[in-house]
C-alpha cells in the first residue's frame, strides 16, 4: 500500500508579512479538492560555537511564539545572494559578539515540512572567542550564554534547551566534537 501524493491544481498568494508569504494552494488527492496553506521563508542557519575549552556559546533571548526567553544556538535568515556558511559567523557575531577560528557544517534540515520549504543549515564554529557585545536588529535583545558540554546535555532533557533546531544543532555538534575538540575543519578569513 502507498500513499497518495496530492496534486496541487491552482495556488495563490494568501499574503506577506515581512519575510514571511502565505500561499494558499487547491490540492486534489483521492478524487477530492481541498485548499492547503504552506509558508515562505529564506533558508536559515543554526550555529553551535565551541570557544578553545570546549564550552558552548549559547543564546538568550525573548521569543514571541513562546513568549517567553530561551535558550539556543545563535541562528537567522540568511540574506539574500548571501551563502549559509557566511550568514553563521555574522549571526553569530551579532547575537554573541563571539567571532570564530573554523566552521564545520553539519548537514541541513527542513525546518517544518508540513508548512514549509526552506532549509536550516546547521553549524559546528570552533575556536570562539569574544569580540564584542551582541548588536543585533532594533528588534532583537540577546545574551551570550557559555555553558559546558555535560551542562548543554542536561539542559537539552530538562528542557531549558527546548527549541528544536537548537537540539538537532547541538546534537550534530556534541557528536562531531566529542571525536575531535582540537581538529579545525575549514578556518574562516576575515
Amino acid at each position: 500500500m502507498g500513499i497518495t501524493i496530492p496534486r496541487r491544481h491552482a495556488s495563490a498568494l494568501a499574503g506577506t508579512f515581512g519575510p514571511l508569504a502565505i500561499h494558499r494552494h487547491e490540492v486534489i488527492a483521492a478524487g477530492a479538492s481541498y485548499p492547503a496553506f504552506t509558508l515562505e521563508l529564506a533558508d536559515w542557519i543554526s550555529v553551535a560555537a565551541i570557544t578553545d575549552e570546549g564550552q558552548f556559546v549559547l543564546v538568550r533571548q525573548y521569543r514571541h511564539g513562546v513568549d517567553a526567553v530561551t535558550i539556543e544556538t545563535a541562528g537567522g535568515l540568511v540574506d539574500p545572494g548571501e551563502e549559509p556558511a557566511a550568514a553563521a559567523p555574522r549571526e553569530l557575531l551579532e547575537e554573541t559578539g563571539y567571532a570564530v577560528e573554523s566552521l564545520e557544517t553539519l548537514g541541513w534540515v527542513h525546518p517544518n515540512p508540513a508548512l514549509q520549504a526552506n532549509r536550516c543549515f546547521l553549524y559546528l564554529a570552533r575556536g570562539a572567542r569574544r569580540v564584542g557585545e551582541p548588536e543585533g536588529d532594533e528588534h532583537e535583545s540577546t545574551e551570550a550564554v557559555v555553558m559546558s558540554a555535560d551542562d548543554v546535555r542536561a539542559a537539552m532533557q530538562d528542557g531549558r534547551i527546548s527549541h528544536s533546531i537548537a537540539v538537532i544543532t547541538l546534537l550534530r555538534a556534541l557528536a562531531v566534537a566529542r571525536d575531535s575538540w582540537e581538529r579545525p575543519v575549514c578556518p574562516l578569513t576575515r
